[in-house]
């Protein structure tokens, strides 16, 4: 008799994600998938590939209190006060994190820490405040290991001196695109609030629409102004993977150097 076909998984174990066809890695989230491989839709070898440098996970928490969502914007004041005092404390180590781009080609770990930081604090902040999550945004400065929006951030590498000399102007189209997502998502919360006040539950239609656009806004902040990678920031279609360029490096993020403590 002959052996059964090997399973594949269909929906991510971390985050719950569906898998993409021939993807080795959660779209979501990062997570490398245990099973082999599902065999791709072509004959040509694929390239090596890794994982985006930054991920962004936001899981689906379909039931809602009425009363967070009511006064979220009350709920988010201090978090608003705390968002603009670390604003130019950021742009103070982006200019320290570009000089030493130039200067050394990669960006000291001290400054990655804080930028890596820095995002998972903005994030979480538009997270809650679009309402795709009731759960209380963490301050810089407190552990974040149980919070479920978690943002992961590589550990600092090579940095290309050239595309630190052009960020800016390389940047631009994504940072236009991530303003564009920005006005999305806020139309998208405004349906939601509505949602939740006359049902209770938050549409899981509108989570992935928010999760798509809060993602891309933080893969586009990581690269430009934080520094943290000089990988370009994708536009969502398909599997999340890069060619690789460099080997395999442990993951640094909310659990490690790279998230709020």
């Amino acid at each position: 008799m002959d052996p059964p076909a090997p399973a594949f998984a269909r929906y991510c174990i971390r985050c719950g994600r569906e898998r993409l066809p021939g993807a080795r890695f959660c779209v979501a989230c990062g997570l490398a998938f245990a099973d082999p491989a599902a065999p791709q839709p072509t004959a040509v070898e694929p390239s090596p590939v890794r994982p985006y440098p930054i991920r962004c996970q936001i899981p689906f928490e379909a039931r809602r209190l009425r009363v967070l969502t009511v006064v979220r914007i009350v709920l988010v004041l201090p978090h608003l006060i705390g968002w603009a005092l670390v604003i130019p404390v950021s742009i103070a180590v982006s200019l320290l994190s570009w000089l030493s781009a130039l200067a050394i080609g990669r960006v000291p770990d001290p400054l990655h820490r804080v930028q890596a930081a820095v995002l998972a604090y903005v994030t979480r902040i538009a997270v809650y405040l679009c309402l795709a999550s009731d759960r209380w945004p963490p301050f810089p400065w407190q552990r974040a290991l149980d919070h479920p929006v978690q943002v992961e951030v590589d550990p600092p590498g090579r940095f290309s001196r050239l595309v630190a000399l052009v960020v800016l102007p390389r940047a631009l189209p994504a940072v236009i695109t991530a303003v564009l997502f920005g006005f999305v998502a806020w139309m998208l919360a405004v349906g939601a609030w509505f949602a939740i006040i006359a049902t209770g539950r938050f549409p899981r239609t509108i989570h992935e629409m928010l999760e798509l656009s809060i993602g891309f806004q933080c893969r586009t902040l990581g690269h430009f102004p934080l520094l943290l990678t000089d990988d370009y920031p994708w536009y969502e279609s398909g599997p999340l993977m890069l060619p690789s360029r460099r080997p395999d490096r442990p993951v640094a993020g909310d659990r490690a150097a790279g998230s709020p403590r």
